[in-house]
């Protein structure tokens, strides 16, 4: 019986026309009208290749059964060559079935695979008496060691398919295990990360009330200062507090605060709500000047109203202290300027109080503190990455995203993307700075494309980095190290890069571009010589800058220049991106002039990956064509 990996063992279709070609050359150089090779299986013998003869009485596919007393069954019992001169003469092969087909000569040969195991013979047979002449018993054998050195090759073939198989259901065995282990791994990571979020949200809520506490709302109007964002500071105190938490106890009180914010909710949506002590909170809105006495108003006619607590009427007497943020304010001193302002405001009687003082000016730090503290942040990975979406015009859909370096300081507050390379070029960080940015967008977007196939993700290269002689190799290096196509990453090039080493970087571009990396020529038209560039360098992409679209809904220059830009773009084969669009109007005029895909606040700021993610999978797995992040 043969072992199931031989006899499961296809002789390919190419072999056997060879293995035929042999038998045809073997049958007439030694002048026989039969020439066979035969496989053996566990209860008869096969005719499994025969040469091309009218005088050949034996097809491809006839078999005969192993009991009987066969020439090609003696030669595998015994391994070794059999001659049968005429069996007519011989009494051992008096009952041979090849005397009926008029076969009564035979020379054969055993035919093994490389473990012992039998495939069958390879013969001549003749219808005369036939010693077989030494040259022929010669060439049968030669033939014997090819059909052996290929039944060798099959059999190394499939010897490594099965222990391919073999490996494969290994490795989804471990796999398997693995992926039990890691979902137990992941149970206990979401009970641990549950349970730090809820110290996290302890650490910077008031337990009562839900509001921020003292350090969570510094640290919030430290972050809105540094960002240069006005906003408003309403100081609120309740007078009869006190009164309050005696008579009804402090829960009582704690759950009128918080019946208070949700009225406040319908007045304005955009509020952040701390608590500085049992009687004060501070309220901070974005309102600009003209609203805020209505919005004062409102507040304290919320206070008044009736809050009821089993079945008692309890009113909140409160006083309002507003001042508006201010260039180069430092916190402290505007908490000041609140708290004087609400003491004001209750001296006086008043409701509400809207300062108008000169708020002193916060004295700016040195470029030189500011990058110590970048060194500091890039040592302890204090930067991470936002990502603001890339929407087709056409269906709305997400179809990538700029990722952009962001690094929050409590004193500086947020810092943005080119900021941080200006001072990173200046100090020798940008190496740094700009391999963390290259590796975490190419290591999320490796995660992305597994759900959308076709997101490519766009970061920024500094002048720097295109005069590093191994930056395409760590490019490289990066893709397959994330194993991330190379269609799915866009690296857009400034001016000022492109002039630092014009030779290096055309190299380099090159080099990039053909790896299949998506090159873009970023503010485009900002520059002298921005169409210049679009001959030398391998663009594949031209990004309109956005100071051309700010006001291309009312100048008819910019509207000229966007479209000039657009054409030329189409003209070189080059895809199209605006970037800075923020209201409807804008979103007309550029898809109506036919550009490839669009980004700015109208769809989304940048944002963080988690919430990058989110919108990007929700706009499959739910329909919805776009989602704003504002």
């Amino acid at each position: 019986m043969q072992k199931p990996l031989t006899s499961s063992i296809i002789i390919p279709e190419k072999i056997q026309q060879d293995w035929q070609t042999m038998l045809n050359v073997l049958a007439e150089l030694a002048q026989v009208p039969v020439a066979l090779v035969m496989r053996i299986h566990e209860q008869e013998i096969e005719v499994f290749a025969a040469n091309a003869s009218l005088e050949n009485p034996y097809s491809v596919g006839d078999k005969e059964a192993l009991h009987q007393n066969l020439y090609c069954k003696h030669v595998l019992e015994h391994r070794q060559k059999l001659i049968v001169p005429n069996a007519l003469n011989d009494p051992n092969w008096a009952n041979n079935p090849d005397l009926a087909l008029n076969m009564i000569a035979y020379c054969g040969l055993p035919l093994f695979w490389p473990d012992n195991t039998p495939f069958g013979t390879i013969c001549i047979l003749d219808s005369k008496e036939n010693t077989f002449a030494p040259t022929h018993q010669h060439l049968l054998e030669t033939y014997q060691k090819s059909i052996e050195a290929q039944l060798n090759i099959l059999f190394q073939h499939t010897e490594l398919l099965h222990n391919h198989k073999k490996l494969q259901l290994e490795i989804t065995e471990n796999n398997k295990r693995i992926n039990e282990i890691n979902s137990q791994l992941a149970n206990e990571i979401d009970c641990r990360r549950a349970a730090e979020q809820k110290v996290k949200y302890h650490k910077n809520h008031d337990i009562g009330t839900g509001f921020l506490n003292a350090f969570a709302l510094y640290r919030h109007i430290d972050k809105l200062i540094n960002s240069n964002q006005k906003f408003v500071l309403l100081h609120i105190h309740f007078a009869n507090s006190r009164t309050i938490q005696q008579e009804h106890g402090h829960s009582t009180f704690d759950h009128l605060l918080t019946e208070y914010r949700s009225k406040l909710t319908k007045i304005t949506d955009t509020s952040v709500t701390g608590r500085l002590d049992s009687s004060d909170i501070l309220l901070i809105i974005h309102a600009d000047k003209k609203k805020l006495p209505k919005l004062c108003q409102h507040l304290s006619e919320i206070g008044k109203a009736c809050f009821s607590n089993n079945e008692a009427k309890i009113h909140l007497q409160s006083y309002i202290g507003a001042v508006h943020s201010k260039e180069n304010t430092s916190r402290n001193d505007l908490l000041k300027c609140a708290y004087n302002t609400v003491i004001e405001c209750q001296s006086l009687g008043k409701t509400f109080t809207i300062s108008d003082r000169s708020l002193p000016i916060k004295s700016s730090l040195s470029e030189h503190k500011i990058e110590t503290y970048l060194l500091e942040a890039v040592r302890n990975n204090d930067l991470f990455l936002s990502y603001q979406p890339k929407v087709c015009p056409y269906t709305k859909r997400w179809v990538g995203s700029e990722a952009l370096l962001r690094w929050n300081h409590p004193q500086l507050g947020a810092i943005s993307n080119e900021v941080l390379i200006q001072l990173a070029e200046r100090n020798g960080l940008i190496y740094e700075l700009g391999n963390f940015a290259l590796r975490n967008a190419i290591q999320q977007t490796s995660e992305w494309v597994l759900h959308s196939p076709n997101l490519v993700t766009a970061v920024n290269i500094s002048a720097v980095q295109l005069k590093d002689p191994h930056f395409v190799q760590h490019v490289k290096q990066l893709l397959n190290l994330y194993k991330l196509p190379p269609k799915n990453l866009e690296l857009e090039v400034t001016e000022s890069g492109l002039i630092a080493d014009e030779a290096l970087a055309i190299e380099t571009l090159t080099q990039l571009h053909n790896m299949g990396v998506s090159i873009a020529l970023d503010d485009f038209g900002t520059g002298y010589a921005s169409f210049q560039y679009l001959k030398k360098y391998p663009f594949d992409t031209l990004k309109i800058d956005k100071s051309f679209i700010e006001n291309v809904e009312y100048c008819a220059n910019d509207q000229n220049i966007v479209c000039a830009m657009i054409n030329i773009a189409k003209k070189l084969k080059l895809k199209v991106v605006v970037e800075g669009i923020e209201n409807h109007n804008q979103e007309r005029f550029v898809t109506l002039e036919g550009v490839d895909s669009i980004q700015g606040y109208l769809y989304s700021k940048p944002i963080t990956a988690d919430k990058f993610e989110e919108g990007l999978f929700n706009q499959t797995s739910i329909g919805t064509p776009y989602f704003r992040f504002m």
